[in-house]
């Protein structure tokens, strides 16, 4: 068995080990119930939210590569967002889609490291507006109803996120780098040059801010798709995006669920509706991703899927 298999059968083993065990503790008939009250109106509610979202999120990578002087439409990088979003229901975390996105439109740019630099900076730009978005919600007093000890916990997390998207956009990890003696080797050594250069362009361009405000807009989104009227959500629903992101998974399942059972349980919330509402929002966004795998198919980027399984 490859390494890669391994790993692969461990994140499957993560994703349906906590689900399965939520299941069990909450019960498949309170979850089925729950889901059965959203209406239609809702389900397509959401999935607008998530089409808007989709083209927030490619216009901001869209004007980011414009900044390096790769020039693309608004349309590639909307289509390559809907293909990407495809594939990260199948890859490691919710943000494994990332690494598509990066194979299908360098190969189109003819500048691979350089769109692969503005695929990181662009999920940078998505942490930092969590970051921001969580802190913003805090101060406003959305998570009156958690501990104090909880909301300086997250007021710290939310601010080392801000700062580490801060550093990479300085780009300190390349410095990092450089005091190791990592970028003499040749290779290296052009990658880490294209990816300062592309910093340095993205720094230069004055579209930082433009484009930190167009996350967070994008982030806005996800919490309005989520759930409405409470403004609780707006707390936890940047830290559940944290938390999906580690790799120990396939797509976050498992990993969002105990995230939202015991966040949502923080504030009364039953078990079976936390439950049911993560779910929910797996399988509408298992639906939208559907869309992707048109898009994919129309496009004719089997070699994107190729080049991603070789590597």
């Amino acid at each position: 068995m490859s390494r890669r298999t391994a790993w692969l059968l461990v994140r499957l083993g993560v994703s349906g080990a906590l689900a399965g065990w939520l299941l069990l503790r909450v019960g498949v008939g309170a979850v089925a119930r729950e889901m059965a009250d959203v209406g239609v109106a809702n389900v397509l509610a959401i999935l607008a939210l998530q089409f808007l979202n989709t083209g927030l999120k490619s216009y901001k990578w869209q004007r980011l590569l414009g900044a390096d002087g790769i020039h693309v439409g608004h349309s590639t990088a909307f289509a390559s967002y809907m293909v990407s979003t495809f594939f990260s229901m199948f890859l490691p975390s919710s943000i494994g889609g990332d690494a598509v996105r990066a194979i299908d439109l360098g190969r189109r740019s003819g500048r691979g490291v350089a769109t692969a630099t503005s695929v990181v900076a662009d999920r940078v730009l998505g942490f930092a507006a969590i970051g921001l978005v969580g802190l913003l919600a805090l101060a406003a007093g959305s998570a009156t109803a958690l501990a104090p000890r909880l909301r300086w916990t997250g007021a710290g997390l939310y601010a080392a996120v801000l700062i580490a998207s801060a550093a990479l956009f300085e780009g300190w990890p390349l410095r990092l780098f450089e005091g190791l003696g990592v970028a003499r080797w040749p290779r290296v050594e052009r990658a880490a040059a294209s990816i300062a250069a592309s910093l340095r362009a993205y720094r230069g361009s004055g579209r930082l801010g433009e484009l930190l405000l167009l996350s967070v807009a994008a982030q806005v989104v996800v919490v309005v798709a989520v759930y409405v009227p409470l403004s609780y959500f707006f707390v936890i629903v940047p830290l559940v995006g944290l938390v999906e992101s580690i790799p120990v998974s396939i797509y976050g399942i498992g990993l969002r669920d105990v995230s939202y059972v015991y966040l949502l349980g923080l504030v009364g919330a039953p078990r079976a509706q936390a439950l049911s509402l993560s779910i929910l929002y797996v399988l509408l966004t298992l639906l939208y991703a559907l869309f992707g795998a048109v898009v994919f198919a129309l496009r004719g980027s089997g070699s994107a899927a190729e080049r991603l399984r070789a590597g």
